[in-house]
């Protein structure tokens, strides 16, 4: 089976009122949550009128959720373009992994409000994050093509592997830990993503294989 085909999300419009925007929304949640902000906090952090939000947005959860698809794109952008970049699954399915964790490594404040988005941020941020985490499912469950028997395995086992790392960030975010040691995680992860398609041998030579080089996944 080929490697899944998608193309990378768009990014938003990107200019100088909106990136300032978004880096009000995302420091505002950080600072005082999502239940207490409001849009004339977000203008007066961003520097922009009140009238220009209102004529942007309904209201705050729209223009929380259009911060958050932002952020999604940025890091679709890297994943999507890393796995693109390979022929082989395996191959395309470590570098989509790095582009992931060095996203979540230096972007931390991002990852912090995408999680209390989620926490706080109602039934839409909510069904924006499991349709996108739908699209990460398929680049993994694209392993049942390794097999003689694509069938033999269902969908399910790229959802378990996906969950297990969703869970172990939640869990680091939630003590404080950040997501700094992301990039460190990426051997073990992929052990756990290619032992079922391709076995315990090819799994294990995984953890002997060193990162990309640093800036590679930039972009």
């Amino acid at each position: 089976m080929a490697l899944v085909e998608l193309t990378p999300l768009r990014r938003p419009e990107e200019g100088e009122a909106w990136a300032r925007i978004r880096e009000a929304v995302v420091d505002l949640v950080i600072e005082s949550g999502y239940a207490s902000l409001e849009l004339e906090a977000i203008a007066a952090r961003a520097g922009v009128e009140p009238a220009e939000l209102e004529r942007r947005f309904a209201g705050k959860e729209e223009c929380c959720l259009q911060v958050y698809e932002a952020n999604i794109a940025d890091f679709d952008q890297l994943v999507v373009g890393a796995y693109l970049r390979h022929e082989r699954w395996r191959d395309a399915l470590r570098a989509a992994a790095y582009a992931a964790a060095t996203y979540l490594r230096d972007h931390p404040r991002e990852v912090q409000y995408g999680e209390i988005q989620m926490r706080e941020g109602g039934e839409m941020a909510q069904a924006r994050r499991d349709a996108y985490l739908r699209r990460i499912i398929d680049l993994i469950d694209a392993g049942r093509g390794e097999l003689d028997d694509p069938d033999s395995l269902n969908r399910g086992v790229a959802e378990g592997a996906l969950g297990a790392v969703y869970g172990y960030l939640l869990k680091e975010l939630q003590r404080g830990s950040g997501t700094r040691s992301a990039v460190d995680m990426v051997p073990e992860l992929m052990y756990i993503a290619v032992r079922p398609y391709l076995g315990h041998e090819a799994a294990r030579e995984e953890l002997a294989i060193p990162p990309p080089p640093d800036g590679a996944l930039d972009g």
